[in-house]
């Protein structure tokens, strides 16, 4: 259980979620300006996509390693710390004079990108007092969807008015307001620990089991054998790592029935969207026949309406509890997924759009709520080893999910059809996962 509070430290929450508006805007803000980069430096598309590789990879690498680190920093310098070095790694970004040096800084970046999101929730879990911290917790976590859906409006603005580099540039202003800031409403103490030995070999070997398991998603549905031999690799270097000293706190954690059951929900759910925000846009664009604006206009049905349910829910997680939110959000998630089945070849924006609303809605449910109970049940030695298991969880569900929304799509509406019954397999998995936790929550 976290330590309460006298009173809730709103300010600090408000940084924390700063710092994750910064960590999550980086990895879609990039992909409108690959093309202008790979021209100005002269390399090809697939070259191009470690531009989004290099970031991801260390988030998924860094995010336990980073969170067994912060549990014995204190939470000050330690923001500090990650929100200046992506500051640092931005402007390398934005000056880079060669394709080299820019995939560098960007690997640097998601290096302190992976810092700033294991940081900041146990940051939110020590400000808010027990009643308000799902609140907090939905309103930061309610920025990742967000600032996914504004990345590729701002990076297409912002690359089109001023270049490539602007994309990157337009991180320092936002780090020296967020550092002025974190220096007067986060509590200090404690120190920076050096990153240990054990540290450094269990970030390679989870580095190394990344690569794999990103490899193996390439060659989903294209070479079965390259696929499954990386995919066996990625298991079995995971498997060396559960066999070293550093797995044993998460180890610990995850043997905690409520908290095994959360994060496994939490997988289902990030799965499930990731997937759906790789197979809508194809729906608009070979089945409907849709302009980029429509299909942008649709998606954004999927963060406004988690955006506008995730205060209800954490007010209402505050009230009577965070699992039986946490429970009626992938229900309602459910729902939503199973009226898409209902889309046909003369759908208009709004019969898509409303199933879409209602997804959200249920992740607006689930999100907050799901994420300060993890927290909660977590006790305060381990709450940097909590966040960077949930943030890991949360990487790898979106980055899987697009996976199965490739292997699934075809270009008809009975393969659509077919996608969304299998991502409401998933959503009902986590169904699921979180109904035995909410009996358990009567039980106590």
């Amino acid at each position: 259980m976290t330590e309460p509070v006298s009173r809730t430290n709103w300010g600090a929450v408000t940084v924390a979620a700063l710092g994750v508006v910064l960590a999550a805007l980086d990895m879609t803000i990039v992909a409108v300006a690959l093309p202008s980069i790979g021209a100005e430096f002269g390399v090809s598309p697939s070259a191009v996509q470690w531009v989004l590789l290099a970031y991801s990879l260390p988030l998924v690498a860094l995010s336990v390693p980073a969170g067994r680190w912060f549990d014995r920093a204190g939470a000050l310098p330690a923001f500090l710390l990650a929100t200046a070095g992506f500051g640092v790694t931005s402007l390398l970004i934005a000056v880079a004079p060669t394709f080299g040096v820019l995939l560098a800084g960007r690997a640097l970046q998601g290096v302190f990108g992976s810092l700033v999101g294991v940081v900041s929730l146990p940051i939110v879990a020590r400000a808010a007092r027990p009643e308000h911290r799902a609140r907090a917790m939905g309103l930061v976590l309610t920025l990742i969807p967000v600032s996914g859906v504004a990345g590729p409006v701002a990076g297409g603005w912002l690359a089109e008015a001023f270049g490539w580099r602007s994309v990157f540039a337009v991180n320092l202003p936002i780090v020296v307001v967020t550092l002025w800031l974190a220096r007067r409403v986060i509590p200090g103490g404690g120190g920076l620990p050096r990153p240990d030995a054990g540290l450094l070999r269990e970030a390679a070997v989870l580095g190394s089991a990344s690569v794999a398991l990103f490899g193996a998603l390439h060659f989903a549905g294209v070479d079965a054998w390259w696929f499954t031999g990386l995919l066996a690799l990625a298991v079995a270097l995971t498997a060396v790592w559960a066999r070293t000293a550093g797995a044993r706190p998460l180890l610990t954690l995850v043997r905690r029935r409520e908290i095994a059951l959360a994060l496994g929900a939490m997988a289902g759910v990030t799965t499930g969207v990731g997937a759906l925000h790789f197979v809508m846009p194809y729906l608009f664009a070979d089945l409907l026949r849709a302009s980029p604006s429509t299909i942008g206009l649709a998606l954004l049905s999927v963060s406004a309406a988690m955006a506008v349910t995730s205060p209800i829910a954490g007010a209402l997680a505050d009230r009577i509890g965070k699992v039986p939110v946490a429970l009626a959000g992938t229900v309602v998630a459910l729902g939503g997924l199973l009226c898409l089945l209902l889309v046909g070849p003369d759908a208009r924006l709004v019969d898509v759009a409303w199933p879409l609303a209602v997804v959200g809605v249920g992740n607006g449910l689930f999100a907050g709520p799901n994420s300060a109970a993890v927290l909660e049940d977590t006790p305060p030695s381990l709450l940097g080893t909590s966040s960077g298991a949930a943030t890991l969880v949360r990487t790898l569900g979106f980055s899987l999910g697009p996976a199965i929304g490739a292997l699934t799509w075809t270009t008809t509406f009975d393969g659509f059809h077919t996608g969304i019954l299998v991502l409401a397999v998933v959503g009902a998995v986590s169904v699921a996962l979180t109904a035995p936790a909410r009996r358990s929550t009567l039980a106590t």
